[in-house]
């Protein structure tokens, strides 16, 4: 596919999605949108609002009951081994596994290992592409840490690293910023502010606050269980919108020509 062709071609489709919990819950339902690549997007929504199970689906780790969902055109069930090959994911902090003794270089050149065909093989240009990875979290200096060793903050940031190692024109990302202290938010999400502009690729976020990658994000998508509101993050943050979604306790505020949102809302989405 030309690069004229993939820029015709929507970064997300959905038309008519619906998709259940394992235990038969609706998790979504009548969800029809369309982003252009390519984008940084956010998707927002309550705890329980169906953010992480959309990714799932995106994945094709989920089936959609009801509809479709494609990335890049290709289809979440017929076409998932596509997708991802074509997808760099970071799952939430608390599914990594501590146990395993790896050293941080070890976790970013994953980045660059696992789409490889065995045997796989760390090149030069994989250290050199990992180390610069590396260098945009402002975790170089850790190259030869024991990973278990870091703090949350610190592990979060070498697993964007290891995205950022990696390869494909998608950048995948769920809650990488919950429970990370304020150094590490900063590093993140100007590591991929940075990374999206200098390489074009797309970036899909969940996040239960979108406060720290306003000024970056292009689409977002508010979810409730279906998809509530769709735009630019200040379309998105309209009162009488995010009122009904957060309910009355939360606010919109202005600063500086941005609407930003403040919500009781502050835990990660565990349910989906």
């Amino acid at each position: 596919m030309t690069t004229e062709e993939q820029l015709a071609v929507p970064l997300l489709e959905a038309q008519d999605l619906a998709v259940k919990y394992p235990n038969g819950e609706l998790a979504l339902h009548d969800m029809t949108f369309s982003i252009d690549a390519p984008s940084f997007t956010a998707i927002i929504g309550p705890n329980g609002s169906g953010k992480s199970t959309l990714i799932k689906t995106i994945l094709g780790l989920m089936k959609p009951v009801h509809g479709f969902v494609r990335v890049l055109g290709h289809d979440s069930v017929k076409d998932s081994k596509t997708i991802q090959r074509l997808i760099r994911y970071v799952p939430q902090r608390d599914h990594i596994e501590l146990t395993v003794p790896m050293r941080v270089k070890d976790i970013v050149l994953m980045g660059r290992l696992m789409k490889k065909p065995p045997p796989r093989f760390v090149s030069g240009k994989d250290r050199e592409v990992g180390k610069s990875a590396l260098k945009r979290v402002d975790m170089i200096d850790l190259w030869d840490r024991p990973f278990p060793e870091l703090s949350g903050g610190q592990r979060q940031r070498v697993l964007v690293a290891r995205a950022l190692a990696g390869e494909g024109q998608i950048l995948v990302l769920d809650e990488p910023l919950a429970g990370t202290d304020a150094e590490s938010q900063k590093m993140i999400v100007e590591a991929l502010g940075e990374y999206q502009r200098d390489f074009d690729v797309s970036i899909i976020m969940v996040t239960h606050d979108l406060n720290p990658i306003h000024v970056f994000v292009k689409h977002v998508l508010l979810l409730r269980n279906t998809l509530v509101g769709i735009g630019t993050p200040c379309d998105v943050m309209d009162p009488e919108l995010i009122k009904r979604v957060y309910g009355p306790a939360a606010e919109v505020v202005e600063y500086a020509g941005h609407r930003y949102c403040i919500t009781p809302d502050s835990g990660v989405d565990r349910h989906d």
